[in-house]
């Protein structure tokens, strides 16, 4: 199964005059008051939709990062202590809290969170200095955080040990009451998550996100660094869409309707090339709209090329978001005969595919998806000569068609598109 996942996902193009795929319009609701992150696929639609609230700090799983991650979008403040350092844990004293600065999350960086931002450099970052021999990455900064709920505790992220991909860290209400130490193994997330999320109001590790290949897009609340009119620059609560690790995006304004020219201007995998701009409040009419002529094509992390037209957006009220989006070029893959010993049509395809076969060739058809997982199997009969397929039970997206038959092996792509 890993040599057809492996193979299933080698990259070539195919052209997009064989593509013929049509526009198709979804939606994406993040609820009243824009309570919840929306994780989004641009092959399937919505992925999964979870309550921002739930956690309040959360720590990239990558073994040899530092990052640590603060739920700025649900209302989490964070301060870097200024009176001390660590030695200074029992004597805590948040009198004169609100002279002190804020610690924001990077808006462009994944891996940058606001527990990083005093960094110097490795190796320095920002919450603890890395050693050279341990590996480990040592806390020598006291926290004072506000949680999703209000309460405030301080917290100390005392070590992150690098080789084991292991964090601890304790945190107690400011007096030094409730004082609870914490150790957090990311290697079990660290294969299929970007981040391990933890709840310090509830002291209960929070597993949110979806399959880090299962979607593209997150439609959420974060601080944005906004430009006023002189351009000066300051950080803004915002809503808007996020992309995901290896997810390439480029953004094109102003352009016609029907552009499509997708190679023109490289793709960026800033975490906001999208952002929160692409839609504004008109004061006058006191409802939100649109940036006309503006469009993006994003490259999924599969490598397929897609359209993307934001069409409306609801605000507050069911913070729903109207889109349009189209299949503009899909991965496909080798070891496919020059002369394929099979058809399938209609391409793209809504509930049924049909599968033309040379008259009585025999073998094993598989249908995969972009993942590589078979979805379906079966073996045809030595007389037939073309078979048919429902395809109600199948998600829209890019899916792989195969026969391995009495001419060798032969792969087909197919598109299901509602």
């Amino acid at each position: 199964m890993k040599k057809i996942l492996l193979t299933l996902v080698t990259l070539i193009t195919i052209s997009i005059t064989n593509l013929n795929a049509n526009p198709v319009n979804d939606t994406v609701t993040m609820g009243a008051g824009y309570a919840n992150d929306v994780f989004y696929s641009m092959q399937t639609g919505v992925v999964k939709t979870e309550p921002r609230n739930n956690w309040d700090i959360a720590f990239y799983t990558v073994r040899w990062s530092a990052g640590i991650l603060l739920n700025e979008g649900a209302g989490a403040e964070l301060y870097t202590y200024p009176l001390g350092d660590t030695s200074a844990w029992n004597n805590v004293d948040i009198s004169g809290m609100s002279d002190w600065k804020k610690m924001y999350n990077s808006d462009t960086i994944w891996e940058e969170g606001a527990f990083n931002r005093n960094t110097l450099g490795h190796p320095d970052y920002g919450w603890g200095v890395y050693n050279m021999i341990s590996h480990d990455v040592v806390g020598d900064s006291i926290f004072v955080i506000k949680l999703t709920n209000g309460t405030l505790k301080k917290l100390w992220i005392q070590r992150k040990r690098s080789i084991q991909n292991t964090w601890f860290f304790k945190f107690a209400n400011i007096d030094g009451s409730g004082l609870t130490s914490v150790t957090i193994d990311a290697t079990p997330y660290q294969a299929n998550r970007m981040f391990v999320y933890y709840s310090l109001a509830n002291n209960t590790i929070v597993d949110r996100e979806p399959d880090i290949n299962s979607w593209d897009l997150q439609w959420s609340r974060y601080i944005a660094t906004v430009y006023d009119n002189t351009g000066a620059p300051s950080p803004y609560m915002v809503v808007g869409v996020t992309s995901n690790l290896g997810v390439g995006v480029s953004k094109h304004h102003p352009v016609a309707p029907g552009f499509e020219n997708w190679t023109s201007k490289p793709f960026s995998e800033n975490r906001t090339t999208i952002g929160h701009d692409w839609k504004n409040f008109n004061m006058a009419l006191f409802q939100w709209q649109i940036t006309d002529s503006l469009v993006y094509f994003v490259k999924d992390r599969s490598g397929n090329i897609h359209k993307l037209t934001l069409n409306y957006f609801s605000g507050t009220g069911t913070g729903k978001t109207g889109l349009t989006k189209k299949v503009l070029s899909l991965v496909g893959q080798p070891e496919q005969n020059t002369e394929s010993n099979f058809t399938v049509y209609p391409n793209p395809a809504t509930d049924r595919l049909n599968i033309g076969m040379k008259q009585g060739d025999a073998g094993l058809i598989r249908i995969f998806d972009a993942t590589g997982k078979i979805v379906y199997q079966s073996k045809t009969e030595i007389t037939t000569a073309n078979i048919t397929i429902d395809l109600n039970g199948f998600k829209p997206g890019m899916y792989v068609v195969e026969l391995r038959g009495s001419e060798g092996l032969s792969r087909q792509k197919l598109l299901i598109n509602r």
